[in-house]
């Protein structure tokens, strides 16, 4: 079990002075002058103190078997701290490290991105690639999110089992974003928190499923002003335009509505004459009542409401048959029906003048 601690930090710049000029040697009171401490590779197990050291800017934690981030309340001016590939489960005990810049905690055992609620100068953050348990998946703890919004330029969230991005919409000063290798699948989720990014500059999305989604690339261009390379690929500004153009265009026409006749549907659809088409539609539609309002849909696919009177209501039906209306065909009018007979029983009287041959 190996523990840092101020004695141990003393014996290892000893060593390393010493294995460069044996006339150099390091004393206990001198290490408060280390800016960088390089502790990287060295089977350290667990985080002691060694406050001795107030003065480090930069320390090199990686490649160790530490499991929990303690004992750094001294490190006021630590402004990047490296932990990956460690055996971390939580971020914590951070609080005190407000000129902290940049954080390196990939390749752990972490699930929520949490503790960070006053890191209000980070700018990068490195959380990618974490050892998760069956089920699990990489998210961000709310308040920790929200300071993250104002300060964070660049995230590397790869190979974390996310399905969404939503946790990290509307942060305004991201510029660069690695999500690469995660089970992202819905196109609106995605294109909906891409477009919260407005100052996005580059984005890394190889290996979600998204990118096999129908113009997965053309939605995410058409919908950031910033975007400048997409999956490594360079977005240039007139494509950009392109796209965002034709969305424009597109938006606006699947907002038109298109009203569509009922009467000339049905009239069309009997493949009637003219004179007869625009009979039919006044003899079904043009007669007051109340209107059943029914939706039609049109060749543009958007659903239109159309009117028409119920059975009640149509001029053609008049007779009743068991306390029942029997309706009858609307293209026969009963008022002619009725004169036509008049005419034929008055011929069968002989009763009719007929003109002069």
């Amino acid at each position: 079990m190996v523990k840092l601690t101020s004695k141990f930090i003393e014996k290892k710049c000893t060593q390393l002075k010493s294995s460069k000029s044996v006339s150099k040697t390091n004393k206990k009171q001198d290490l408060w002058k280390l800016t960088h401490l390089y502790m990287n590779g060295m089977f350290i197990n667990e985080i002691g103190n060694f406050a001795a050291c107030k003065n480090l800017k930069v320390i090199y934690l990686q490649d160790n078997n530490i499991s929990r981030i303690e004992h750094l309340h001294f490190a006021i001016n630590l402004t990047h701290l490296y932990l990956q590939h460690n055996k971390i489960s939580k971020l914590e005990n951070l609080d005190c490290l407000q000129n902290l810049r940049k954080l390196y905690i990939g390749y752990n055992y972490i699930c929520v991105v949490e503790g960070l609620e006053n890191l209000e100068k980070l700018t990068e953050l490195h959380i990618e690639n974490q050892i998760l348990s069956s089920g699990e998946t990489l998210c961000f703890e709310p308040r920790s999110a929200i300071t993250l919004s104002k300060s964070l330029k660049k995230l590397y969230i790869s190979g974390n089992r996310m399905t969404t991005l939503n946790d990290i919409a509307n942060f305004y000063e991201l510029e660069i974003l690695d999500a690469k290798n995660n089970l992202i699948e819905d196109i609106e989720d995605l294109t909906q928190t891409i477009s919260t990014l407005p100052l996005l500059r580059e984005l890394y999305m190889n290996g979600n499923p998204v990118v096999q989604k129908h113009r997965y690339k053309e939605s995410l261009i058409a919908n950031s002003n910033t975007l400048a390379n997409l999956d490594e690929k360079n977005v240039s500004e007139i494509s950009r335009r392109f796209l965002q153009v034709f969305k424009e265009k597109h938006f606006k026409q699947s907002a038109k509505k298109i009203t569509v006749p009922l009467t000339d549907d049905i009239a069309n659809s009997l493949n009637l004459p003219p004179a007869f088409k625009k009979s039919i539609s006044r003899a079904i539609f043009q007669h007051p009542g109340p209107k059943l309002s029914i939706t039609v849909t049109s060749a543009m696919g958007e659903l239109q409401p159309q009117t028409f009177p119920p059975w009640k209501t149509a001029s053609a039906i008049k007779s009743l048959k068991d306390n029942h209306i029997t309706p009858r065909p609307f293209w026969r009018d009963v008022n002619n029906r009725k004169e036509t007979n008049k005419v034929d029983s008055l011929i069968h009287n002989k009763s009719v003048m007929l003109p002069p041959i």
